[in-house]
């Protein structure tokens, strides 16, 4: 019986990867032609288009995992030399469908998401795809075949696993360390939906299941994601993770979840900078109001003890004893989960004096403000300062995205194409952030438009029941996806722009009472 033949995609590996698992991409360069006819031949037939040559599942889900390796492999030495697959030229890396196989037309997120995710019940494939990045699984020297496939997953997920970097308990502390693979992808390693607790049960019975670990014994353990290093995967570069690294949220939405797993607490838009692309007009002219016990007490009730709290403004370093202070009633009250505090960073000494005076809690600074870039620079001994702290104390300190969006200063504003939300895949929809409970007593829906005073986003107040607020929240959700996105979408607009310019053009969400 005919069959897929692996044989140029074997030997192009056997010659480029290195026994760590990383790529020469120098030499793949010079092995180019072997490589498009490993694609070519990937073009040609797929187990849609020639059914014959898959005489089982799992033959056709080694070919989408083999394609998917290397459609990144070629479009990774496209643009070679890079130093991450974000830095490629028009920075749709993952969505553009610059490859064919069998026929049809295929983007990286289609095989991962749509053929890989949704056709094959098999989580493992995490440990198989290589995007190109260091945080990847390493690159199997050799093909992936059907035959005895699940068991060379299996292995796949175990030798990941085996890396510190990838899996490290602290018994001690009563934490395990694992990689984001395992936050990006938690639905996989669990099942179907389900409530954010479900979801870290199901990621401890995996990595239980494949590093040889006593599930009874960390079924208690708090999950820590590390952070993930996008950095291209060259035999001739060395990882580079700096001091202080991109965030990624944590907490995300579940839809069996009865309570918030993340809040903001706005203060209000008082700054000690006044950036023209700021989302909430923030300056030394805006607003301040201190928390209230009947604030913190709210957000309490309102969020899950172990969520994620986030202190938002303006800028909170300006109020420096009241953060702190609101950070030691909640925790005196019982709040176990992450303290995050967004700052420009410029007064360095008091976040980090905000960060010293409570262990679990994290710093997100500003993205362009950090670098400099479409903002004035936050002073050098400051950034020092920081990085230095920083390198001290890994994984508290982070910078924010990247992206500007055109919400409130920003609005109007163009931005060079980097910088737009589409050139990194996001889209120009509403990102769906959780909800914010400012301290003049007002849940609002969306943190990009806290200064936008409208029931589209009034989600209760104090006194509001936890349960209507969420309820509340979920309803925004539905009116996001069948109300705002769309009309953005004929109109042209970003989401966030609809919200900012036309807002009065959308019905107001059913809110319950």
């Amino acid at each position: 019986m005919e069959t897929f033949s692996y044989d140029a995609w074997d030997r192009l590996l056997a010659e480029v990867v290195a026994d760590d698992g990383k790529v020469d991409y120098e030499r793949l360069a010079e092995r180019r032609a072997l490589l498009k006819e490993f694609v070519a031949e990937l073009g040609a037939a797929s187990p849609d288009s020639r059914p014959d040559l898959f005489a089982c599942e799992e033959d056709g889900l080694a070919y989408w995992i083999n394609a998917y390796n290397a459609f990144t492999l070629d479009a990774i030495v496209d643009e070679y030399p890079i130093r991450s697959v974000w830095k490629t030229r028009d920075g749709r890396f993952f969505q553009r469908r610059r490859h064919v196989a069998g026929d049809a037309a295929v983007s990286l997120d289609d095989i991962e998401h749509e053929i890989l995710r949704s056709e094959f019940s098999e989580p493992r494939i995490h440990f198989a795809i290589n995007c190109g990045a260091n945080g990847c699984p390493a690159v199997r020297p050799s093909a992936y075949r059907g035959e005895g496939l699940r068991d060379t997953l299996r292995e796949a997920a175990r030798a990941f696993l085996a890396n510190r970097w990838n899996c490290r308990v602290d018994h001690k502390a009563r934490r395990i360390f694992v990689s984001r693979i395992f936050r990006m992808y938690a639905e996989d390693f669990a099942g179907g939906a389900g409530t954010r607790e479900e979801y870290r049960r199901g990621v401890l019975r995996f990595v239980a299941e494949h590093a040889g670990l006593d599930l009874e014994q960390i079924a208690g353990y708090e999950i820590v994601y590390n952070t993930y290093d996008w950095g291209l995967n060259d035999t001739h570069r060395d990882p580079n993770i700096g001091p202080i690294t991109f965030h990624e949220p944590v907490e995300h939405f579940a839809e069996a979840d009865g309570e918030l797993r993340e809040l903001h607490l706005y203060e209000g838009n008082f700054c000690n900078r006044d950036c023209s692309w700021c989302t909430i007009h923030g300056s030394p002219d805006g607003w301040y109001q201190a928390y209230t016990a009947e604030v913190l007490d709210q957000a309490l009730d309102s969020l899950a003890v172990d969520g994620n709290l986030k202190f938002y403004g303006g800028e909170p370093t300006l109020h420096t004893p009241e953060i702190i202070e609101a950070m030691r009633y909640v925790r005196g009250r019982g709040f176990t989960g992450l303290i995050t505090v967004f700052s420009n960073g410029i007064q360095a000494e008091k976040l980090i004096a905000i960060l010293e005076a409570d262990p679990k809690t994290e710093a997100v600074l500003n993205y362009s403000i950090y670098h400099g870039r479409d903002a004035r620079p936050m002073p050098p001994y400051a950034r020092e300062r920081l990085e230095e702290w920083a390198s001290e104390h890994p994984n508290r300190i982070f910078q924010g995205y990247k992206v500007l969006f055109h919400a409130g200063g920003g609005t109007d504003q163009e931005f060079d194409r980097d910088r737009e939300s589409e050139y990194h895949g996001m889209g120009n929809r509403c990102v769906r952030c959780f909800p914010v409970l400012t301290t003049k007593g007002r849940f609002h829906a969306c943190p990009f438009a806290a200064e936008i005073d409208s029931p589209h986003f009034d989600l209760g107040a104090v006194g509001t029941k936890s349960g209507t607020v969420f309820e509340n929240y979920r309803r925004f959700l539905q009116w996001v996806d069948e109300e705002l996105d769309p009309a953005a979408e004929a109109k042209g607009v970003s989401s966030c722009e609809m919200c900012h310019r036309h807002l009065a053009e959308l019905p107001v969400p059913e809110f319950a009472g």
